[in-house]
């Protein structure tokens, strides 16, 4: 017989869809990786046959997920990509390792690769997670990002380089190989970097197309960075699957998106424009004259716009944040939900449905609901996020995390 969990006395918030939905008293049966049954009558179970866990009116709610993630960016990280790369190895996996288990124990059970800096980032920390060397949360593991020959990042530091469709391909071709899942590629500027303003478009339609292409052959997918609206309307007509930033949209771009609706996530990034804009990265060198000649300013208010154009048609939005700067430190990636909800006027609910019920079909696995069949990837809160989503970024009102139906983290606290 497959082991049984049951969490009684709880309160469920299934994210099954609904803007509107509250925590509904419920039983929730596990059985070994994948919830058997929600019951809100409650479940009657033979206690020799099922481990029961009192969660004394606590809140269920599905494990969360980010899909813009850079393990490389340790704890301490200020910027410094070119020191993550010349770290040793050795030194800089123990980094890695700890930064997927504070996505752990944030209530982050899946997590969708950004680009790494070190080549095997995430693909070795997956594989210690998988193992259960290590804790951490499910991984779709990318490798380097890869930029355009006079692109943004072609100096090849830190990224693979590629000058036409093939090169692009045989690039893809080997990270896939290798065992990445998600390929990041650098299609647009960004305005931190003055000479490579966030309208630059880099690449073209048969360089993606190939992109698309190869990635699928292997079961993966790409993804890019894409801050101008022809960069995002070029990502939707060529296949990609995601869409980071997204910051400058006009119709052509939403209309592109919108015909691949189901198809396509658009992850906006919106705390980390938030938090420049707003002075969290001063001390680390980010002045108001910089952020102001970056067009962060313009950009901020352009994406909370976006956001609403992506909403009434329909695209779905992807939780992600770009998180590990000590403006955006490790640990606050919830504090992206509390921005779609405080700027971009979503329910909590809704916000907690783009790091949930919609990080499911984007990352190809059966997470993101409180529902029979799914896997038992579950986050135990105290209070409500339902109508406080800042809840979730309370570290001592996490009780526990659930993850594959076992307790992957216990707060220590709730044990005292």
């Amino acid at each position: 017989m497959a082991d049984r969990t049951l969490l009684t006395n709880a309160r469920v918030l299934t994210c099954s869809g609904a803007p509107d939905e509250r925590p509904a008293a419920a039983d929730v049966l596990i059985e070994g990786d994948r919830i058997a049954a929600v019951a809100p009558g409650g479940l009657d179970a033979d206690p020799a046959a099922v481990r029961t866990v009192d969660l004394a009116g606590a809140t269920v709610l599905p494990g969360l997920g980010d899909a813009h993630v850079h393990t490389s960016w340790p704890l301490d990280f200020v910027f410094d990509h070119a020191g993550i790369a010349a770290t040793p190895p050795g030194r800089h996996m123990l980094d890695v390792a700890a930064v997927v288990r504070t996505f752990l124990e944030s209530g982050y059970t899946c997590i969708i690769g950004a680009g790494v800096t070190q080549p095997q980032d995430d693909l070795l920390a997956k594989d210690a997670i998988d193992r259960g060397l290590i804790p951490g949360p499910r991984i779709v593991p990318s490798g380097p990002m890869v930029a355009e020959v006079g692109g943004l990042g072609a100096d090849g530091e830190l990224m693979e380089v590629a000058g036409n469709a093939a090169e692009l391909r045989d690039i893809v071709a080997r990270q896939c190989d290798m065992g990445a899942r998600a390929l990041k590629l650098f299609i647009s500027g960004d305005g931190v970097v003055p000479e490579h303003p966030s309208e630059d478009v880099y690449m073209n339609d048969e360089m993606l197309e190939a992109a698309v292409a190869e990635a699928d052959r292997h079961g993966a997918f790409i993804t890019v960075h894409a801050r101008g609206s022809a960069s995002v309307a070029m990502a939707a007509r060529t296949g990609v699957r995601i869409v980071h930033h997204a910051c400058f949209l006009d119709g052509a771009a939403v209309k592109a998106l919108e015909a691949r609706r189901g198809d396509v996530w658009v992850c906006p990034g919106l705390h980390y424009l938030y938090a420049m804009v707003n002075g969290h990265a001063e001390p680390w060198g980010m002045t108001p004259e910089r952020i102001e000649a970056s067009g962060y300013p313009l950009e901020l208010r352009s994406q909370i716009e976006g956001m609403a154009m992506l909403r009434a048609a329909g695209v779905p939005i992807l939780s992600g944040g770009d998180f590990g700067h000590q403006w955006t430190r490790h640990g606050t990636y919830a504090a992206e939900l509390q921005r779609y909800v405080e700027l971009a006027g979503m329910t909590p609910v809704e916000a907690i449905c783009t790091a949930t019920r919609n990080m499911g079909p984007a990352a190809r696995l059966d997470i993101g609901q409180v529902r029979a069949g799914y896997l038992a990837d579950l986050l135990v809160v105290d209070g409500d996020p339902a109508t406080d989503v800042t809840v979730l970024q309370r570290p001592e009102l996490r009780r526990a995390v659930m993850k594959g139906g076992e307790f992957a983290y216990v707060n220590p606290g709730v044990l005292s």
